[in-house]
């Protein structure tokens, strides 16, 4: 009898035959990664956020407690825009530690305002939809009111034709350097671009002894700076010291020899002109002029009252006439 058995193919592994079908399509590019990177980004974010709905709102007392440990400063309008921008500035600063929402920044910031910004932002409130204001648009507002495009442009044009001048120190040219620089953030890319447009502001003097290396930073250049004043400082002051005690000089070149004794002019003598002369010199001594005697006048003149004729005045030889003096 016929043995009719079937005889079958053998299966194939269905271990490698998943591999086979699977393989290809296990390679992933790169723009697949980058959609389950940005999915993963997604998802923590909302995530996030939902955390964030989650918490118990805190009253704004608790808000307003930790604003005032940290000393804000108060604003009381005025009209020196840079007061304005420096408010702005310091309550910057706080709010990059206490990490507020908008609507709170703003509440706390307008806590501040005192006189006539206070009253200023009272009309605000009834022009502006407050609630829900943010820090941005507030920021908008205040700006329009006490530092306005004019005045920013005018602070870049002072930073522009910024220069150390003579009676200048450099940390004096430095804080104002500093004080400018913020409204020209396109001309500080970076520290090196500060550095270098604070080199070319200094004095010659200094600049000209700064520029023989090369500067690395800002930082840098303002030490070396620093130093470069002090030498020339210190020079200056050696080089009066050596001008005051230096010797003075005659017409000849020759220093003064101090311990010389000056020559004495003797008095010239008067000669008989000028002794006896009837002119000034008379008039001087109050001596008569009909006699050419002291003790009277020409009118009290006795030897003329009585015709007599004058006596001869010593070293006189000469004859005198009884003339009379008219008067």
């Amino acid at each position: 009898m016929e043995d009719k058995r079937e005889i079958r193919a053998p299966s194939p592994d269905p271990d490698s035959q998943s591999i086979s079908q699977t393989t290809p399509r296990s390679i992933a590019t790169q723009a697949d990664l980058a959609g389950v990177y940005q999915l993963i980004a997604q998802l923590l974010e909302q995530q996030q956020q939902m955390q964030l709905a989650a918490q118990p709102v805190q009253p704004m007392e608790s808000y307003y407690e930790r604003f005032r440990r940290l000393n804000p400063l108060m604003f009381d309008g005025g009209f020196n825009p840079m007061t304005a921008e420096t408010w702005i500035r310091e309550m910057e600063k706080i709010y990059e530690l206490l990490q507020f929402s908008e609507e709170v920044k703003v509440k706390l910031a307008t806590s501040m305002l005192r006189g006539s910004a206070d009253y200023w932002w009272t009309a605000m409130k009834t022009a502006y939809e407050v609630d829900g204001m943010t820090w941005e648009d507030f920021k908008r507002i205040f700006y329009a009111k006490y530092f306005s495009d004019l005045v920013r442009q005018i602070k870049q044009n002072e930073f522009l034709s910024l220069s150390q001048s003579e009676h200048m120190t450099v940390l004096d040219y430095a804080y104002r350097f500093e004080e400018l620089s913020r409204f020209c953030p396109q001309f500080m890319e970076d520290d090196m671009s500060r550095a270098n447009r604070f080199e070319q502001g200094l004095i010659y003097r200094i600049r000209s002894r700064t520029s023989l290396q090369i500067i690395s930073s800002y930082k840098d250049i303002l030490d070396r700076a620093l130093k470069v004043e002090a030498e020339l400082k210190r020079s200056d002051k050696e080089r009066a010291d050596l001008m005051r005690y230096r010797p003075a000089r005659s017409r000849s070149g020759r220093p003064w020899d101090f311990r010389e004794t000056p020559i004495q002019k003797k008095p010239r003598a008067r000669t008989y002109f000028s002794r006896f002369h009837s002119g000034p010199y008379m008039r001087r001594a109050r001596a008569c002029y009909s006699c050419g005697r002291t003790g009277h006048l020409a009118h009290d003149c006795p030897y003329r009252r009585r015709n007599e004729p004058r006596p001869p005045v010593l070293g006189d030889q000469r004859p005198r006439s009884n003339a009379r003096v008219l008067h």
